[in-house]
């Protein structure tokens, strides 16, 4: 019989309790791992832009390009906001306000939609809905303190990501070279390959998603507004969110839009049909590739699989972070295999 010795005991026992102790600490601060990762990616996708602005700085001054390009980032998003918040107000509290109108419409009006729902019987649930709908409006005030803690929770976690995201990027050069120093030059080479290989799959994705879905939100306001279906600013910003979601999020965004356009008129409805048709084809076709390129190359049910893992775990935040990273991790795992196949070869 094999005896074991006692220090191997004692290191397994040792592995196995860092091993779940490890596990514990990553689920306990599991949001604000969520955090550090969404700032890693914000930190990845703005340094280019860094990088660039640094070149005209005093000195090459990296600190002040980076509170350029914060500056810069700002001033675009206070604009979009002012631009876009106060219609989306409006827009928000007329259909809140319109609503039982809308629901007797569907029920009692004529047009394509009304006459499925009769069709289908489905006027009781409708009714029950606006009822539902109702009940939550009236007990909104007692959700008050709910929603003052939810929104303090969503500034601290803005302000803790972008102050981790201006640290990543100032200290970011450091800490790389101080890596590099530590990798052996036999090594270095390769891995700086896979580096940069992973650098750009990263920056490529997000960047080119946030610019697809800018595009959806725009393209989609202005058509609702040609074809005069109301709430067109928050249906666009809605389809825009959700084109952030690879795969299903534009789908989602097309069914909603399509409801309420078949509320306006049959003839809206088919618009909207059409364009949400012929505008998926450009995007899959000629914005996806172009804005891209080859720096995600990643198969759909991978798509699939880790935009459902990083749901699970952060939300739609974690779904939208979830492709550069299994993007990164298949990056690694390919250059694993055909290191292999050379070594058996």
């Amino acid at each position: 019989m094999m005896e074991i010795p006692s220090r191997t005991i004692l290191k397994i026992l040792a592995l196995t309790t860092g091993f779940f102790a490890v596990l514990m600490l990553c689920y306990l601060a599991r949001h604000e791992l969520v955090w550090i990762g969404t700032a890693f990616f914000l930190a990845v996708a703005f340094n280019p832009a860094v990088e660039w602005v640094t070149r005209f700085m005093p000195r090459r001054h990296r600190g002040l390009a980076i509170g350029t390009v914060f500056i810069l980032v700002g001033l675009v998003f206070t604009f979009l906001v002012v631009s876009f918040v106060p219609p989306l107000v409006q827009q928000t509290a007329a259909l809140t306000r319109d609503l039982p109108k809308y629901t007797d419409q569907l029920v009692h009006g004529s047009g394509f939609v009304p006459d499925l729902i009769r069709e289908f019987q489905l006027v009781d649930r409708i009714k029950d809905s606006q009822d539902q709908l109702t009940n939550y409006a009236s007990s909104a005030g007692s959700q008050f303190v709910g929603v003052l803690g939810s929104v303090f929770s969503s500034v601290v976690a803005g302000i803790t990501i972008l102050a981790l995201t201006f640290f990543m990027l100032l200290e970011g050069p450091a800490w790389v070279k101080a890596f590099w120093r530590t990798v052996p030059d036999s090594r270095r080479e390769h891995l700086e390959h896979l580096a940069n290989q992973m650098y750009r799959s990263v920056t490529g994705y997000v960047n080119g998603n946030l610019l697809t879905s800018l595009i959806a939100a725009v393209t989609t306001a202005l058509a609702l507004a040609l074809v005069g279906v109301p709430f067109a600013i928050p249906l666009g910003i809605f389809v825009g969110i959700m084109d952030l979601l690879p795969l299903i999020g534009a789908t989602i965004g097309a069914v909603v839009v399509l409801l309420v356009a078949g509320f306006t008129s049959l003839t809206a409805l088919i618009f909207m049909a059409i364009f949400f048709v012929i505008y998926q084809q450009l995007e899959n076709h000629v914005l996806q590739p172009v804005v891209y390129g080859k720096t995600v190359d990643i198969s759909p049910l991978l798509v699939l699989v880790s935009v459902l893992m990083g749901a699970a775990v952060g939300g739609i935040v974690g779904a939208i972070v979830a492709i550069p990273v299994f993007a990164s991790l298949q990056i690694l795992i390919k250059d694993f295999v055909e290191r292999r196949r050379a070594k058996a070869s």
